[in-house]
Formats: structure tokens, C-alpha cells, sequence
């Protein structure tokens, strides 16, 4: 179930060109749940590991770029639980790998 979200404004606005990688992992437990998904040099890895769902913490997108990253929550919320979007990440990927291929 996705609740087809727009992709956020800022992921127009800046450069894809120095992203290096994208991981998933909860906000508020991110360190024991980070998964990288997507790599500059293979592309998308996938989501088999990422943690699913959460009753409190949320799942979020972390672009890291050169000298910085961007962080997006990355779920929907259902029975009481933050449930991975995986659908609105797999489109936030298929952008920045547009973007990088022009």
C-alpha cells in the first residue's frame, strides 16, 4: 500500500552528481537497522534487508553525497505500525539514476 506520495521538491533542486550511496534504515534506530540499497557503481542492490515496519521509529532514505546527505521518511503508517515504502523508494532511486544518466 503506497499513498503515492510526489517525490520531495528539494531531490529537484539539488546536483545528483556527487551521490555516492542510498541507505534505509529506522530514524531513532538507525545504526542496527542501515542497509545500503542502492550503490553509485552497481545501482540498486535492493530491499530484501531492509526492516520492515516500526511502531514509533520510521523508516527513511539517506542520500550521501560528496560533503553531505538528505534524509527522507520513506513509510506509511497502517495498524499502528511505520511500514517501508517501498514503492516511494524505488522511485526516488529510478530518479536519481535518470538524472544521473543525462
Amino acid at each position: 500500500m503506497t499513498d503515492s506520495r510526489t517525490i520531495p521538491l528539494i531531490i529537484h533542486e539539488i546536483s545528483m552528481n556527487t551521490i555516492q550511496r542510498i541507505d534505509v534504515a529506522l530514524e531513532g534506530d538507525w545504526s542496527p537497522t542501515v542497509v545500503t540499497v542502492w550503490l553509485r557503481e552497481q545501482g540498486l542492490i535492493g530491499f530484501s534487508e531492509v526492516t520492515r515496519s516500526h511502531p514509533k521509529n520510521k523508516p527513511s532514505l539517506e542520500l550521501y553525497f560528496k560533503d553531505s546527505w538528505l534524509g527522507i521518511h520513506c513509510f506509511y503508517r497502517i495498524d499502528g505500525q511505520n511500514v517501508f515504502d517501498e514503492e516511494f523508494s524505488t522511485r526516488i532511486i529510478e530518479y536519481v539514476e535518470r538524472t544521473l544518466s543525462h
